[in-house]
């Protein structure tokens, strides 16, 4: 890969992850390079709440959940995804379409409609609910650099969820109308544990 290659696909997903905090308002893509669970915990990893590594697979895609953990401060999981003849990225490079990212002349050519975009590449931004409760909390979402086809998630400010709860999460990908549904019970471990 040349270099301007890689300069330019780095900053479009800069771009596209400004743009996707600005829409939601509620959370942070990471750019492909950086990891959330690297860039938040640095050194220390929280203990292990659950491994679930949960299974679905619809239209040829399968998206493992794996890494599921909550320490009271945060929750972090990761999504592996697996199939063939998929995209070579994981995360989705189009945008919504709306007025405020048709104002943006820069967005138009990632403002793909739905039908037209290719299949299996992971949404940004899953849904996350706690029990059944949409998840309001500070988060990011990117490309794990430590797995290959597999992102995580890292939400914080999380003083107001319970010890133990059950946890739903709904992953978008393109190509495929139905959400990935994943429930898993989660407790809260102790960091040093």
């Amino acid at each position: 890969m040349q270099p301007t290659n890689f300069k330019f696909t780095f900053l479009k997903r800069v771009l596209l992850t400004t743009s996707a905090f600005a829409i939601l308002g509620s959370g942070a893509a990471i750019p492909k390079f950086i990891s959330p669970i690297a860039a938040a915990a640095s050194n220390t990893k929280p203990a292990q709440a659950a491994s679930s590594k949960m299974s679905l697979t619809q239209n040829g895609v399968t998206l493992k959940l794996g890494d599921v953990s909550y320490d009271g401060k945060s929750l972090t999981y990761s999504i592996e995804r697996e199939g063939k003849n998929l995209p070579k990225e994981v995360l989705s490079p189009y945008v919504e379409i709306n007025a405020q990212n048709l104002s943006n002349p820069s967005l138009k050519k990632y403002m793909v409609p739905e039908k037209d975009q290719k299949k299996g590449y992971i949404k940004i931004f899953p849904e996350v609910l706690i029990d059944g409760n949409k998840l309001k909390s500070l988060g990011m979402f990117g490309d794990k650099i430590s797995e290959k086809n597999t992102v995580e998630a890292l939400y914080s400010k999380l003083d107001s969820l319970p010890d133990s709860f059950n946890m739903t999460i709904q992953v978008g990908v393109t190509g495929i109308s139905k959400p990935f549904e994943f429930k898993v019970p989660v407790k809260k471990v102790n960091k040093g544990s």
